[in-house]
């Protein structure tokens, strides 16, 4: 009998012995796992997708050009003579304060004055009129301001200018009709190739030539 107890005894300290190492094995086990899941490096976050640049918006487009011709050279080398753009009225106050200024005594001032006055309206009349001025350098400052008028009077002006007893007077008359284009003067151009100055043939033949080739 006492036999049969110590066999039960081992066999229980057998039993218990091994559930004792078992669970001391498992036990390591496990804080390996632990301690592997802890240690365990995280993956890294994937990096975020860059977002594609916006596509590149082309430069605007110069503006055109505006449509219109060069202005072209004549045969002499001079500019075109261009239909006259409208201006407005010339100030009131400003045209009488010039033709004041023609009353003047000195020739000076009157030349001033001409160079004052737009050919239009009165004082275009009154540029017409001031061709019988008695000084020459005013007679020229009348033709230099009806050049820049095409109109019929001023042309007409302008051809009466051509009687002018100065030939200084008469040269500026044949440019500023050369310049304003008129085929209509060509016959009184020829007129003046008999013209006692030799500029003033000159000057005549060539304006009438170049008039005649357009």
């Amino acid at each position: 009998m006492h036999r049969t107890l110590v066999l039960r005894n081992l066999r229980g300290a057998a039993t218990l012995g091994c559930a004792l190492l078992a669970a001391a094995l498992l036990g390591s086990a496990c804080s390996r796992c632990e301690r592997s899941e802890t240690t365990a490096t995280p993956e890294a976050p994937a990096p975020a997708a860059t977002p594609a640049a916006p596509p590149a918006t082309p430069p605007p487009a110069p503006p055109a050009e505006e449509a219109g011709k060069a202005p072209e050279m004549g045969e002499k080398g001079g500019m075109e003579k261009r239909p006259a753009a409208e201006t407005p009225p010339q100030d009131p106050q400003e045209l009488a304060e010039a033709l004041n200024a023609l009353r003047s005594s000195d020739a000076e001032e009157r030349a001033d004055a001409v160079l004052d006055i737009e050919p239009e309206g009165v004082g275009l009349r009154t540029l017409v009129d001031t061709l019988r001025d008695p000084d020459p350098e005013v007679r020229m400052a009348v033709i230099s301001q009806l050049e820049d008028s095409d109109s019929p009077e001023a042309v007409g002006g302008l051809v009466s200018a051509l009687q002018d007893a100065d030939p200084e007077v008469v040269l500026e008359a044949i440019d500023a009709l050369e310049f304003v284009g008129d085929e209509n003067v060509v016959a009184d151009l020829r007129r003046l190739e008999s013209h006692p100055n030799q500029e003033v043939r000159e000057a005549a033949a060539e304006a009438r030539e170049y008039l005649e080739e357009d």
